[in-house]
């Protein structure tokens, strides 16, 4: 929504719907806008009713060529209040916004509840002679600029992302709309309001701020009448992103008037002094499975019926968004309410999909979002509830704030995953990607470093032998020792057992599949990636069709593809869902698949001939799945690139029930992960 102003509209947004509202301002620097609160705005919107906006010159308000100075953006400001804020409401500056706020809140008082002052500043001093030695190279190098004033604003270590969002942000408004702005704001000092200020503030200071000294904090906190002062050690200027959490929690808690004294927040490279015992002996475990492919729940839910075998008395809830929800409740399984508050992961992978295409890093990536939206989640349940043990498998989410914020450790917490490291798709150490690869592996294998005592176990749901036998990246660890260093090794692990399939001919009449005819299956996991790969294969059979007598061909497109875009033909039979798919799995006679883990490594247990085809720019199909199967010899890898239809329907012709001669499939894995597990309680 806008606030029309005499020359610029000014964007504002309303989230949520309680009682209670909440203002978030941005800095009124014009490199950046409101998405800055967008780790803040999710959580804070299940509680408040949150208000933030667009100062002129930046976001989706307009960028005047004047109209930079301190009167006119205050009344941009006081606008939209009037327009969007239901008094009395609280209100939460940012940098420079809080000498905008300083003025609102004395003008004002009756209209705020509460006052909370991120890394505030009460006058913006700039470098002098500004036009002849400041402005210039502004002018010059302004991304050079922006890069020098994120870094200085993150020095946290890894603070990649944060720093690439506001360069990112910055650019979208212009070199002139800034040096406008900082002619104004050189100007504006709001020291004498301060003590002023009558109600109940909350001041935010890094002790490692370089755009706002620290000291600049401490003083507004003496100033301010009452006012309660919260340091972190060690945190620099952008606390809203580097210290999401605790950001999101000490508004909560001073808005909802809980106890919020004065104090230092301890650096997150301290390690925490003790892990608490478990606080309840009636053994209930928290689950949290990623909805990123539905293996993940698959094998979660048989660890859980396993756990439970050797603990008849463990309750297990999961935490799982949709579509493992779906697969919680169709095996019975108990799904803790406030998975409905959880954002969709894997609605966000499916937006970065293309044909037969998914850069799974950069979604992961940019995924940043929803990993705090979700992570609060969980820490408010483990805050309202009692768990024995937490696991996440590949629960990023968890995983990441956890290690940034080991204070709130409660409970024994264990990892699952099924590969270990990121791996750029161009080993180009001077791309984007490769630099963003390497610092995410950095940061993974500092945060095991500096806090060893967070997770309890670290499981790999594999052998030694499936992580690769390569660098992370340059001058960091070798990834198998460093993986033999700390995890355990289950074993693959199996939500079935494969012996109940041994009857096939019981098990194709059971699934409808005639004994005198022979199936090939296509199944692409649903999404859009693979749309591609189920025409192809159809093209391919229909031109093979000859060669392939008795032979039907099954197109398992899920819910999300429309079967009229695939072509027809008599034998061809397009199913929008299978339910339980590896038992189909078990009983055709060859299946085309893409390169994902769960449904190749299941093809594999059951020895069916199959054909797989690695998504484009997937790191894990393209490096770490295909090293499992080369190692058993399983499958046929195939380009999709590269295989033309013609060629897909010889390799049809070539492979449709041919035995297979790979290696055995180990079992037992799932019994291992669990006793493992078990052994935490």
């Amino acid at each position: 929504m806008y606030v029309p102003r005499p020359d610029a509209r000014i964007f504002y947004q309303v989230t949520g719907s309680a009682t209670r509202d909440v203002v978030l301002l941005p800095p009124c620097y014009p490199i950046v806008h409101g998405r800055m609160w967008k780790l803040q705005v999710p959580y804070l919107a299940r509680r408040f009713r949150v208000v933030t906006l667009d100062f002129r010159g930046n976001g989706r308000s307009d960028r005047p060529a004047l109209g930079y100075d301190f009167d006119t953006v205050y009344g941009d400001l006081s606008a939209v209040l009037e327009a969007a804020a239901r008094p009395p409401f609280a209100l939460v500056g940012y940098s420079c916004s809080n000498m905008l706020a300083v003025r609102y809140v004395t003008e004002h008082p009756d209209r705020v509840s509460h006052f909370v002052m991120l890394s505030p500043e009460y006058s913006q001093p700039i470098p002098e002679p500004f036009d002849e030695k400041f402005a210039p190279p502004i002018l010059r190098d302004y991304d050079g600029y922006l890069r020098r004033f994120y870094t200085a604003m993150y020095p946290e270590p890894h603070s990649l992302k944060a720093i690439e969002d506001g360069i990112a942000w910055g650019r979208e408004t212009t070199p002139q709309t800034l040096i406008e702005a900082m002619r104004e704001i050189r100007k504006d000092d709001v020291r004498d309001r301060l003590a002023k200020v009558a109600v109940p503030t909350l001041v935010v200071h890094g002790t490692r701020d370089r755009i706002v000294p620290y000291k600049v904090g401490a003083e507004i906190a003496e100033t301010i009448p009452a006012a309660r002062f919260v340091t972190f050690a060690e945190g620099g200027h952008g606390l809203p992103g580097r210290e999401a959490v605790k950001i999101n929690h000490l508004i909560r808690d001073f808005v909802l008037d809980r106890p919020v004294e004065s104090h230092t927040v301890p650096p997150t490279t301290e390690r925490p002094t003790a892990r608490p015992p478990a606080r309840t002996r009636r053994r209930r475990v928290l689950f949290l499975s990623s909805p990123i492919g539905l293996g993940h729940i698959q094998r979660d839910v048989a660890i859980a019926k396993a756990l439970r075998a050797q603990y008849p008395e463990v309750t297990v809830d999961f935490l799982a968004a949709d579509p493992a929800d779906r697969v919680v409740r169709h095996l019975g399984e108990r799904l803790h309410p406030a998975t409905r508050l959880l954002h969709n992961e894997s609605a966000h992978f499916e937006s970065w999909t293309a044909d037969h295409e998914l850069h799974a890093f950069n979604a992961l990536w940019d995924m940043d979002e929803i990993m705090a939206a979700n992570f609060m989640v969980f820490a408010d349940v483990v805050e309202a509830e009692e768990y024995d043990l937490w696991i996440g498998d590949e629960g990023w989410d968890l995983d990441y704030y956890l290690h940034e914020n080991p204070d709130l450790k409660r409970a024994p917490y264990v990892f699952l995953t099924d590969f270990i490291g990121v791996l750029p798709m161009r080993d180009d150490p001077t791309s984007t990607e490769y630099r963003r690869a390497w610092e995410k592996n950095a940061e993974n294998i500092d945060h095991l470093r500096l806090h060893p005592d967070v997770r309890d176990l670290s499981i790999m749901v594999g052998d030694e032998a499936d992580v690769l036998d390569r660098e992370f990246g340059a001058e960091l660890p070798n990834m198998r020792q460093w993986a033999r260093e700390h995890f355990q090794f289950s074993g693959y692990t199996y939500h079935f057992d494969r012996a109940a399939y041994r009857d096939r001919a019981a098990l194709r009449r059971r699934l409808g599949y005639r004994a005198d005819e022979r199936v090939i299956l296509v199944s692409v996991g649903g999404t859009r990636a693979g749309r591609h790969l189920l025409r192809k294969s159809a093209e391919a059979f229909a031109a093979a069709a000859a060669r392939l007598p008795d032979t039907r061909l099954v197109l398992v497109a899920g819910p999300r593809l429309d079967p009229r875009d695939l072509p027809s033909h008599p034998r061809i039979e397009v199913r929008p869902f299978v339910p339980d798919l590896y038992e189909h799995h078990a009983a055709v006679d060859l299946a085309i698949v893409q390169g994902g883990l769960s449904t190749t490594m299941e093809l594999a247990a059951f020895r069916t001939p199959f054909l797989y085809f690695p998504l484009r720019n997937h790191f894990e199909q393209q490096h770490f799945v295909a090293r499992r199967l080369e190692r058993l010899g399983a499958g046929v890898r195939m380009d999709f690139d590269q295989t033309s239809v013609e060629a897909l329907g010889a390799a049809m012709v070539t492979h449709l029930g041919r035995p297979v001669h790979h290696a055995e499939v180990p079992e037992g894995g799932t019994a291992r992960a669990a006793s493992l597990i078990a052994a935490l309680l």
